[in-house]
C-alpha cells in the first residue's frame, strides 16, 4: 500500500524492512530472560532453578524443600528485545515519522502550487531524509529478540522444567549508495532554486518532465539492503540433580531439545523504480541438547560450567551463504548471599557471528540486592573482548508479590540498548 501512496517508497520500504526484520546476534551466549538482561547477561553461576535451564541446567536443582510444600514453581512468560543497535532505531524512526512521504507530498504540493513556501516544506523534508540516510549508512541494523513459556518444578535439590521458546538471531546492512545522496542533495539544490526565484540552488533541468513538473525519484534510486535471519523455535525439558562427591555437592544438569530451525537469506533493491525483494528460507528440525554442572562453597560461593548446543548445524541457503550456529561453553562464578548476590561469566572460546565476518568473546557482570521483601534491585555490565559489539550497562528491578511475579529491565550501551519484561505466576 505504501508504494501505490508514496514517491521514495522502494528506498523508505527498504529501511522498514530492515527496522522489522530481526537482524541480530544478541551476545555470544546468549540472553533469554528479563532478569539475565538486567544482569549484563550473567548467569552461569547466579542464575536460579527458574531461568537456569537457559543457561546451564544444573541450576535446575538449586531448591532446598519440595515443590508441594514451597510453591517455588513459577509459570513463567518471557519478552525481550535484548539487543536493538542504533541501526535499526535510525531505521525504525524514519519509518514511523514517514519521511518519504513528506517528501512525496511536498513535491505534489509544489508541482500543484509552486509557491516558494511550498518549495521550503520540500527542501525540510528533503534533508530530513538525507540526514536519516547518512545516519543509517555504514550502520548494522540489528535486532535480537525472545519470547516464550516456562514452567518449573522444584523439588528437594533436584528438579526440572519444561519450555517453549523463539528467538531470533541475524545481520543486516544498509547499502545507502553516494548515487542516492547526490539525488536528494540534487533535489534540495533545485528546490532552493525555485524558493528563491533562481538567486540559490541550481536549476537542475534533468528533475523536471517535458510538463515542468518535478519527476518521481524513485526511478533513480539505486540503494539495498541484505541480511541474515535466524528464526530458532525450541520445545524440550531441562532436568538436574545433586550428588556429592568426596563430601562436596555437585548438580549436573541436561536439556534435551527439539529444535526448528528457519534461516532467511535476502537482498531487497530497487530495480527500475519498483521494489524488488529475493531470496528464499531454508529450514531444518533437528535434537540438540545443553549441559551443565555447578557447585557450592561454604553455602555461598558457587562455580558453574556450561555447555549450550552442542549439536553444531549449518545450513546452507538458496544464495549458497553458509550459516552456523556453533556449540558456546561459558564459565560462571558467584557468591550468592540474603541479600547480596553477585556473578561474573566468561566466554571460553570465541563465538562466529553468522556471516562469519567477525566473532566475539563475553565476558560479563551482574550485582542483585534485596531491598524489601520481595523487591531486587539488579544491575550488569558485558564487555566483548573481541570488540565486535560496544560494552553495554543494564539494571533491572524484580518484584514479588504473593504468587504474582514481575521482573523489568532495560540495557544500553553507545550503539545500542534493550528491553525485557517478565510475568510469571507461581502454582
Amino acid at each position: 500500500m505504501i508504494l501505490n501512496r508514496n514517491h521514495l517508497c522502494p528506498l523508505l520500504l527498504i529501511l522498514s524492512l530492515l527496522a522489522a526484520t530481526p537482524f541480530a546476534w544478541g551476545s555470544a551466549y546468549g540472553i533469554y530472560d528479563t532478569r539475565t538482561l538486567s544482569l549484563g547477561g550473567t548467569a552461569v553461576a547466579l542464575g536460579d532453578f527458574n531461568t537456569g535451564h537457559f543457561y546451564n541446567p544444573a541450576l535446575t536443582a538449586f531448591h532446598d524443600g519440595h515443590e508441594d510444600r514451597t510453591q517455588d514453581g513459577l509459570h513463567s512468560f518471557q519478552l525481550l528485545i535484548s539487543n536493538l543497535s542504533k541501526g535499526a532505531r535510525t531505521a525504525a524512526e524514519a519509518v514511523d515519522d514517514d519521511l518519504e512521504g513528506e517528501l512525496s507530498n511536498a513535491i505534489d504540493n509544489l508541482n500543484d502550487v509552486p509557491t516558494p513556501e511550498a518549495a521550503r516544506a520540500g527542501i525540510n523534508a528533503a534533508r530530513n531524509l538525507e540526514n536519516a540516510m547518512r545516519d543509517l549508512r555504514g550502520e548494522n541494523v540489528d535486532v535480537a529478540a525472545q519470547t516464550g513459556y516456562s514452567i518449573s518444578l522444584p523439588a528437594d535439590r533436584e528438579g526440572g522444567v519444561f519450555f517453549i521458546g523463539t528467538r531470533l538471531i541475524g545481520e543486516g546492512v544498509a547499502d545507502i549508495r553516494d548515487d542516492d545522496l547526490d539525488l536528494v542533495q540534487d533535489y534540495v539544490e533545485a528546490l532552493e532554486f525555485i524558493e528563491s526565484s533562481g538567486s540559490q540552488g541550481q536549476a537542475h533541468p534533468e528533475l523536471f518532465n517535458d510538463e515542468d513538473r518535478l519527476i518521481d525519484p524513485s526511478a533513480h534510486i539505486q540503494s539495498s539492503a541484505a541480511g541474515t535471519a535466524v528464526l530458532i523455535t525450541e520445545i524440550g525439558v531441562s532436568a538436574a540433580k545433586e550428588f556429592h562427591l568426596w563430601h562436596q555437592p555437585l548438580s549436573f544438569g541436561i536439556s534435551p531439545k527439539a529444535v526448528y530451525l528457519r534461516v532467511f537469506d535476502e537482498n531487497w533493491e530497487v530495480v527500475g523504480g519498483e521494489f524488488d525483494s529475493n531470496g528464499e528460507d531454508v529450514t531444518d528440525l533437528y535434537f540438540n541438547l545443553d549441559l551443565g554442572v555447578a557447585t557450592t562453597f561454604a553455602e555461598v560461593f558457587r562455580v558453574g560450567l556450561a555447555f549450550k548446543d552442542l549439536r553444531r548445524k549449518t545450513l546452507v541457503t538458496a544464495e549458497g551463504r553458509e550459516i552456523t550456529l556453533e556449540p558456546r561453553s561459558r564459565l560462571g562464578l558467584a557468591y550468592v548471599g540474603e541479600r547480596w548476590s553477585i556473578g561474573l561469566d566468561a566466554d571460553l572460546a570465541k563465538t562466529a557471528r553468522l556471516q562469519r565476518d567477525a566473532s566475539r568473546q563475553d565476558i560479563s557482570m551482574g550485582v542483585e540486592y534485596q531491598v524489601l521483601r520481595g523487591v531486587k534491585l539488579r544491575a550488569g555490565y558485558n564487555h566483548d573482548l573481541e570488540g565486535s559489539v560496544d560494552d553495554k550497562i543494564s539494571a533491572g528491578l524484580g518484584w514479588r508479590l504473593g504468587r504474582l511475579a514481575l521482573d523489568l529491565a532495560y540495557s544500553g550501551g553507545s550503539d545500542s540498548e534493550g528491553f525485557g519484561l517478565h510475568l510469571g505466576w507461581a502454582h
